[in-house]
């Protein structure tokens, strides 16, 4: 396969995660908002243990995005585009951590 067109497909699999790891955050965010309304324990500790897949999914996707930098030289659009991704998955894994402390209150 052509080096480019390998390229742009590793950069699609990481916008894939990206959206993968939202729609994980969303959950989170709606499940938080359920335990936090029904005073769920349980959903409020099932929350819990799911972050940490949150968290793995950011820094899976970091480590794509560094090795993709280092491996394939990208362009400098392409290099917003993957800095941009970084920039976005700390946020989400951010946010993860705050649906995960929200059925605490």
């Amino acid at each position: 396969m052509e080096t480019r067109t390998t390229y742009h497909k590793h950069l699609r699999d990481i916008e894939e995660d990206v959206l993968a790891m939202g729609n994980k955050v969303v959950k989170a965010i709606d499940r938080a908002i359920e335990a936090l309304q029904k005073r769920d324990l349980t959903l409020a500790h099932q929350i819990i243990s799911d972050d940490a897949q949150i968290n793995e999914q950011r820094f899976s996707i970091e480590d794509k995005c560094i090795e993709l930098i280092a491996t394939q030289q990208p362009m400098a659009s392409d290099l917003r585009i993957i800095v941009a991704v970084l920039s976005i998955v700390t946020e989400l894994e951010r946010i993860g951590d705050y649906a995960k402390e929200l059925p605490r209150l």
